[in-house]
């Protein structure tokens, strides 16, 4: 649930936000947010990535190089494209997202989040988010090692954030994700904006990697 509010918050603020913050300082990047959680709700894995809006409409266009948009638009047809359109690229995009807990890949599948606003446009860019619907209970023992792979985009000039939570008796123990004072600030950048911390053009971090680490002893059963 955490990471699901995650993704509506992004998407929310991406939607509302009235000057450039984040992602926005590159708008013709396409980028990866990967978000690791883990508390009282169990491990929580999801990825948001995000395409500029003028490559997605290039993109559109040539999926449908063969029809007369114009005339699907006065037939009352272009929203049916529309919906084809997004499903594939959900489909295309889970293709690119593979999940590893404890050395293993992860039981489960990658999803589409459940909201209105996945696979559509915000300012600048159009946001597709996933989860990670796990077939069985991940956490086993006192020590977990997750890494999100994102291979999304392998052509385009990619900037990703990562973020790891941990709570309910766990913490993280050790992560890939770069400190702030690491990263390269874009031009025109805010210091003081919290979210530039996050961001990296490093290739390297499409593979995020996580330990966590229960503080808690686990009831006894």
């Amino acid at each position: 649930m955490r990471l699901r509010l995650l993704c509506l918050a992004l998407v929310a603020f991406l939607a509302s936000a009235p000057v450039a913050h984040g992602h926005a300082y590159w708008p013709t990047y396409h980028s990866a947010r990967s978000a690791v959680s883990i508390g009282e709700d169990g491990l929580e894995v999801a990825v948001i990535l995000e395409v500029p809006t003028f490559r997605l409409v290039a993109n559109f266009k040539a999926h449908f190089a063969d029809l007369d948009l114009m005339a699907e638009i006065e037939a009352g047809r272009f929203e049916a494209l529309e919906s084809q359109f997004r499903d594939e690229q959900f489909s295309a995009f889970i293709e690119t997202l593979a999940l590893e807990v404890g050395g293993a890949p992860a039981a489960g599948e990658w999803t589409p989040v459940d909201t209105p606003v996945n696979g559509r446009g915000t300012e600048g860019f159009f946001v597709y988010m996933f989860e990670f619907a796990f077939q069985a209970d991940p956490l086993a023992g006192d020590e977990l090692v997750v890494r999100v792979l994102t291979r999304s985009f392998p052509d385009e000039e990619l900037v990703m954030a990562n973020q790891a939570d941990a709570a309910d008796g766990w913490v993280v123990a050790e992560s890939s994700i770069p400190p702030p004072e690491e990263f390269e600030l874009p031009a025109g950048a805010e210091l003081e904006d919290p979210e530039l911390g996050l961001w990296t053009r490093d290739p390297v971090k499409r593979d995020l990697r996580v330990t966590f680490r229960r503080t808690l002893q686990r009831p006894q059963e």
